[in-house]
């Protein structure tokens, strides 16, 4: 870790070898959320799949009552399929170095996205499929827009931009360890290679705002931290790119003060939303928008502003004429 973040670091340049095919099935944990009337499950059309962050699991997306995306979504008639990354939760956890890479993540949110087209998921047909992330899962949400451009219909893209600037100081301050170290043992039957933030300071550092968020919410977040690999540590970089052939609307909300993503003021020099926006989705639809959310961290959904942040990501679908 030390060596990764090192100023002049060229780990993810010099470690890999040549390439090789990653092939094999795995079982990933999927949740499927639908409205709660008779009548809005008839008429659902569209399915959000919902991609969590670092050491985080699919619960980001339905913290507690009030900090709940899955709610928000799922009252405004929307279908959600929240997941957990292989390599993470109640997904399978295989090697951490050779197989659990950021290629690998992109093939299974791929591989769910036509699962969800092709009414295998809970036996429902939806019209549209929109890409929600957080964070890390925004990279990936936005390889898949790169790579496979007809996925989504829409794409929501929270707590992320297409720079490092600060990740240094981020992954300083989670204090990543080897996950079957940890004295709780819940991951001690992990291989060394999966690895986890050791302490809830960490934590609070990298993704929350003092004293913007709530208390309940992050002690949740704690106690359902999850796990990371080198494989995906050494390989979510080269994600990066500009997804010039998609077209659809895109929707970047960042938290005001979002540490990880813009040094703790994403206002400064310029709105780092807008900027995103503009360089990695040049071709994006007239109704794309941008949003920031008032005294966020990186974590937005577990912060004071969660109501206003949620409110914004429907009405952008909505307006978008994608219900």
């Amino acid at each position: 870790m030390v060596d990764i973040l090192q100023i002049t670091n060229s780990l993810t340049h010099t470690v890999p070898s040549g390439t090789q095919l990653i092939r094999g099935n795995y079982s990933i944990y999927a949740r499927l959320c639908l409205p709660d009337t008779a009548a809005k499950i008839t008429n659902i059309k569209t399915v959000q799949v919902l991609t969590h962050g670092v050491t985080l699991d699919n619960t980001y997306w339905d913290i507690s009552p009030g900090y709940s995306y899955i709610d928000a979504a799922t009252e405004a008639g929307y279908a959600t399929l929240s997941y957990d990354q292989l390599g993470v939760g109640n997904s399978d956890h295989p090697d951490p170095i050779q197989v659990v890479q950021a290629a690998s993540q992109v093939a299974v949110t791929h591989a769910l996205v036509q699962q969800l087209r092709n009414a295998k998921v809970g036996g429902y047909h939806f019209q549209n499929v929109v890409g929600v992330g957080h964070s890390a899962g925004s990279t990936l949400t936005q390889a898949v827009s790169i790579q496979y451009p007809n996925d989504w219909d829409a794409a929501i893209l929270t707590g992320s931009v297409p720079n490092s600037y600060y990740l240094a100081i981020t992954q300083a301050s989670l204090n990543m360890v080897n996950a079957n170290s940890q004295i709780s043992g819940q991951f001690k039957d992990l291989p060394t290679g999966y690895l986890t933030s050791q302490t809830e300071v960490g934590i609070q550092f990298a993704f929350y705002r003092w004293p913007n968020y709530d208390t309940a919410a992050f002690s949740r977040q704690v106690a359902h931290k999850s796990t990371y690999t080198i494989g995906v540590q050494l390989t979510l970089g080269g994600l990066l790119g500009s997804a010039s052939s998609f077209a659809g609307p895109v929707d970047v909300v960042l938290g005001a003060n979002d540490l990880d993503a813009c040094g703790g003021n994403c206002t400064h020099p310029q709105n780092q939303a807008a900027l995103f926006l503009s360089t990695s989705y040049p071709n994006a639809s007239p109704g794309s928008q941008k949003y920031i959310a008032a005294g966020a961290g990186r974590a937005i959904a577990a912060h004071k502003s969660a109501g206003d942040s949620f409110a914004h990501m429907v009405n952008f679908l909505q307006s978008n004429q994608i219900s």
